[in-house]
């Protein structure tokens, strides 16, 4: 982190009001500083940048700051005290380290984010994606999807499919019911997408009041409603490459495609259907 040796000493002193707030909230605080910008924050009235933020943050403390000087005999009994081990002082500090100029406004591991499978996972993953043209453009558009079968991470099936009339996210959502509609054979299914609107209104994380996307939204409720479970994952875009280059491919093509497991032959009828 690119902060002066005098923020990270505030920094440090966060983290160790966050960590420690059962044993130290109610208390009075004595703080011993190398510099005087602890004492500045804790008592003057004029402040401005991030001294504000850390002021806000300091406030509910009761803190009586005593600046000491590296020479003298307290300091030195400080050091000598110490009972933790040195760590990473950047990365321990990140956590409360108040956003600089330009950064996002929180740190938030991209890990957390999107969810994930078990790793012991066994059955069908779903992927999908759509696209479409504008109405200026001509406003057709494609959907594609992607059948998985987990832990092989074989594909099942891949198509594509060429929408003369559509919006994007109706395209979204015509992917999504494809994939869904197939006699997959399994009681389980996972959904996964790099779009948000069709995981969310199938999750009810969002509401759906487009008639159309309504229509979309039911007719999935029904496709999965003899399902066992049906689960939903929102994921990155890179990792949604095959579904979206299928739906490229139709979008720049106008035509529609079909790869499908001969093994499987009980799909062709619902896959012909969506013709």
């Amino acid at each position: 982190m690119n902060y002066h040796a005098t923020e990270k000493e505030v920094l440090a002193l966060l983290l160790l009001l966050k960590t420690c707030y059962i044993q130290l909230a109610g208390r009075a605080l004595h703080v011993y500083t190398r510099f005087s910008t602890l004492e500045w924050i804790a008592k003057s009235k004029s402040l401005f940048g991030r001294a504000v933020q850390w002021a806000v943050l300091l406030s509910p403390w009761h803190l009586i700051v005593q600046r000491i000087k590296e020479k003298d005999c307290a300091f030195t009994r400080l050091i000598q005290s110490t009972v933790t081990s040195f760590v990473d002082i950047d990365d321990s500090l990140e956590l409360v380290a108040p956003p600089q100029k330009g950064s996002p406004t929180a740190r938030i591991d991209p890990q957390l984010l999107y969810t994930k499978l078990p790793l012991d996972y066994s059955g069908l993953v779903v992927s999908f994606d759509g696209s479409a043209k504008t109405e200026k453009n001509g406003g057709y558009g494609s959907c594609a999807r992607v059948v998985w079968r987990l832990p092989e991470w074989t594909i099942v099936l891949a198509a594509s499919a060429y929408l003369e009339a559509t919006t994007v996210n109706v395209a979204e959502y015509t992917g999504m019911n494809n994939g869904s509609s197939l006699e997959l054979g399994a009681d389980n299914l996972v959904v996964v997408d790099d779009s948000r609107l069709a995981i969310q209104q199938s999750l009810g994380v969002i509401a759906c009041r487009k008639e159309t996307l309504m229509a979309q939204l039911n007719h999935h409720k029904e496709l999965t409603s003899k399902l066992k479970s049906v689960k939903y994952l929102h994921i990155l875009r890179e990792f949604n490459a095959a579904a979206d280059s299928l739906a490229t491919e139709a979008l720049e093509s106008k035509t529609s495609k079909v790869v499908l497991d001969e093994s499987n032959s009980s799909w062709q009828d619902s896959i012909a259907s969506e013709k």
